[in-house]
Parts: C-alpha cells; sequence; structure tokens
C-alpha cells in the first residue's frame, strides 16, 4: 500500500500547464546498451536530454540487468524523484538464454501492469529485444532467435493492448553484424546512434500524445 501511495503521488500530465508543475520526465530503464547509450548520447549534440527542452530525461542503464531486477530498479528511482510521464524500457536480451520464453513473457506483462497501476497518465514504450551476433550461453542460436521474435510479438501486442508504445528497431535487425562490436553482443558507435536516434523518435512520439515537447535535434 506505501509503494503504491508513493508511486501515484506524481502529478497527472493534465496539470503540468495548469499548475506550473516542473517538467514531464522521461525514464530510460534497461541493461548495458541503455548504459551506452547514456555515455554515447553525452557527447552528441542534444546531450543526454536527446535535445529536448520541454521535458527531464533520466537514464538507468545497468549492465547485466535481467528482467527480473526491472521493476525494482524503477520503483528505485520513484522514491528518489516524481513519477514518471513516459517510462522506456530495454530488457529481456540477456534472459533469453536462462529463462523460458512464458515465464519471460509473463514477467514482462506483469511489469507493464504494475507500471500502468504505480504512475497515473503514464505512457509505456516497449523497446523491443535487438538480436545479437553472439547469444552468450546458447545451445542453439537458432532456437534462441526464434524465440527472439516470439517474444518480441507477444509482448509488443500486449503494450499496445494497453495503449503503450513500441520501437521496432528495424534498422537493427537482419545482418547487423557491421552495428555491433566485436563481441557480437553490444552496439558500436553506429548503432548506437541508430539506437538513440529511435528512442528519441518514440520519446517524441510518447511526448507528444500527453502534450509535451518536441527534440531539437
Amino acid at each position: 500500500m506505501q509503494l503504491a501511495l508513493l508511486m501515484q503521488s506524481s502529478l497527472a500530465a493534465s496539470t503540468w500547464s495548469s499548475h506550473g508543475s516542473p517538467q514531464p520526465k522521461v525514464w530510460l530503464v534497461g541493461h548495458s546498451y541503455i548504459y551506452w547509450a547514456a555515455r554515447r548520447a553525452a557527447v552528441r549534440p542534444g546531450g543526454l536530454n536527446l535535445g529536448f527542452m520541454s521535458a527531464d530525461l533520466s537514464w538507468r542503464g545497468i549492465k547485466g540487468l535481467k528482467c527480473l531486477q526491472v521493476l525494482s530498479e524503477v520503483v528505485a528511482i520513484g522514491k528518489q524523484s516524481p513519477g514518471p510521464t513516459v517510462l522506456v524500457i530495454h530488457a529481456g536480451g540477456n534472459d533469453m538464454c536462462s529463462t523460458r520464453l512464458a515465464a519471460l513473457v509473463l514477467v514482462m506483462k506483469s511489469d507493464i501492469e504494475r507500471f500502468a497501476a504505480f504512475f497515473s497518465d503514464l505512457v509505456v514504450v516497449w523497446s523491443e529485444v535487438i538480436p545479437r551476433v553472439i547469444w552468450n550461453g546458447a545451445r542453439n542460436p537458432e532456437s534462441i532467435e526464434r524465440a527472439c521474435r516470439m517474444l518480441k510479438m507477444r509482448v509488443s501486442r500486449f503494450v499496445r493492448s494497453r495503449c503503450g508504445m513500441v520501437i521496432r528497431h528495424r534498422q537493427l535487425e537482419g545482418d547487423n553484424a557491421g552495428l555491433m562490436l566485436d563481441d557480437g553482443v553490444h552496439l558500436n558507435d553506429i548503432g548506437l546512434d541508430i539506437f538513440l536516434s529511435e528512442l528519441q523518435d518514440a520519446i517524441e512520439r510518447a511526448l507528444f500524445l500527453v502534450g509535451g515537447g518536441r527534440s531539437t535535434v
């Protein structure tokens, strides 16, 4: 009960203009892709705020993050700052070789339901898992690729059914070896630039839905 009250203390989007409330908050939470994207954003035009003048972006990238940790990370941020208006989640890639598909889908759906209950007028943006050249720990990489496609289909459909948004990452699909580091897992600078551009576009669309601003870059 205390947790729910804490989360629900965030202001509704409709009160921003009428009461002079702070800018809408955008949280980006995920594994190392979010961590390295933040590092890359810091040295690009627009910086960590991705060029948004009327929104406040906060990054929470945790190397090695698993899906079961996402909820606790979101709660931890909520204890330190006002709740978000837009919540971007990028997770799941680190779970593909260690968690059954059905269990992974269940965790993700449960988290999305809880986010909507915790925060008022929240737009959830689900950033789909990006295919990897190498799936560490995979006995059968082809089966992991099939499971990844099924995961994206099921979770994306669920997010849209809850009025959320989905980032497909089309430019990072297919033969993406040229966009990866030599480890076959993480994006290189070109890949990160594409990833950031797709995040920026999705955030801009999400803020538009709730009356927020546009990026200047």
